[in-house]
């Protein structure tokens, strides 16, 4: 099934955080940050209509399916990547829930009730489409990322007119275009409620905006979010962009293993019970596999794979009496905390 659904270069990914699933092609489209970010951002409606528009491969609006039982309605214009968004819904059994529609943003009215839209979701183009700008050599990147089929004013333009009153846009753009964001939607009567600037580093400049917006709402009330980190200083995820992609209950474990010959065997893994049973059925490693049984003599916990890989890493280099001393002061350290 899954492999009749896929297409030349294509590939699935999941947010490991949801059950949600999507065709990706990195020569085509592929969801970033942004995407996941503005879906996890507004304050969604239990119920009621929702609008993605451009949707690109459909993650937004298909992330944004766990956070509500409205319906969604997926906007792209480029009929490769709605082909993919379309796939990745049929994929996810989300075909009840979500539709997509392969079209111009400027037809939304063809498509949804005037005035009766509740929530309106864009990671629009975020360049101006001028001579000097960069412009990528795809053309579907070209069209995501540059003004050329559409723009800000048009965005606000059209969401005025599909949403209700008190009907929210929720957006992900660049902070270098804040005060025109501001303007624009002052002009179509979307009033700026809440907004959060993210940085890649906390030492670093913003390089993305989230903001959402009521329409004819009141001007009082607008509240700065504090600024959300998306990596530490060594490039880990901070813990609020770790849970938002895997979930708070989601670990990572730098494990070591004691072999039938006595030998210790160090790897990584999110599941630790499953991985054990998988080394002693002989399927873990090509090491372990002529060494059974192995047994579990030591774990440490992190909140990201990487973290737990550098860990196994670093552990690896360690001396067989360097590991055990290391094992038996750590397991100590435990048994007083």
């Amino acid at each position: 099934m899954t492999k009749a659904i896929l297409k030349d270069k294509e590939r699935i990914d999941q947010l490991f955080s949801t059950d949600v699933k999507i065709i990706q092609n990195r020569d085509v489209f592929s969801y970033s940050i942004d995407s996941v970010l503005l879906s996890r951002f507004p304050k969604f409606p239990s119920r009621g209509l929702i609008v993605d528009l451009c949707s690109g491969n459909g993650a937004v609006g298909l992330f944004a399916s766990t956070q509500t039982k409205a319906d969604i309605v997926a906007v792209e214009l480029q009929k490769r990547l709605a082909d993919m968004g379309q796939r990745s819904i049929e994929l996810n059994h989300l075909t009840q829930q979500v539709t997509m529609i392969n079209d111009d943003l400027k037809h939304l009215m063809a498509h949804v009730p005037r005035s009766k839209v509740d929530l309106i979701l864009c990671n629009p183009p975020y360049f101006k489409a001028t001579e000097t700008s960069k412009k990528n050599l795809s053309p579907h990147y070209l069209l995501a990322r540059h003004e050329i089929t559409t723009n800000l004013e048009e965005i606000c333009q059209v969401s005025q007119q599909a949403l209700k009153t008190k009907g929210r846009l929720a957006l992900v753009h660049r902070p270098d275009r804040f005060l025109e964001i501001m303007e624009t939607m002052k002009r179509y009567k979307l009033v700026p409620k809440r907004i959060q600037f993210v940085y890649p580093k906390a030492d670093k400049e913003a390089n993305m905006l989230l903001i959402e917006a009521i329409k004819d709402g009141s001007p009082d009330g607008l509240t700065f979010l504090p600024p959300l980190i998306v990596h530490k200083d060594n490039g880990d995820y901070t813990d609020e962009i770790h849970d938002i992609y895997f979930g708070k209950e989601h670990h990572a474990y730098m494990y070591v293993l004691r072999c039938a010959d006595d030998s210790l065997y160090t790897g990584y893994t999110t599941h630790l019970e499953k991985r054990l049973a998988t080394h002693n059925a002989g399927k873990g490693a090509k090491y372990t596999k002529t060494r059974l049984p192995v047994e579990l003599i030591y774990f440490e916990t992190f909140n990201h794979k990487n973290a737990a890989m550098s860990a196994e890493a670093k552990f690896k280099r360690k001396t067989r009496q360097q590991k055990l001393d290391y094992i038996k002061s750590h397991q100590k350290q435990s048994s007083k905390e």
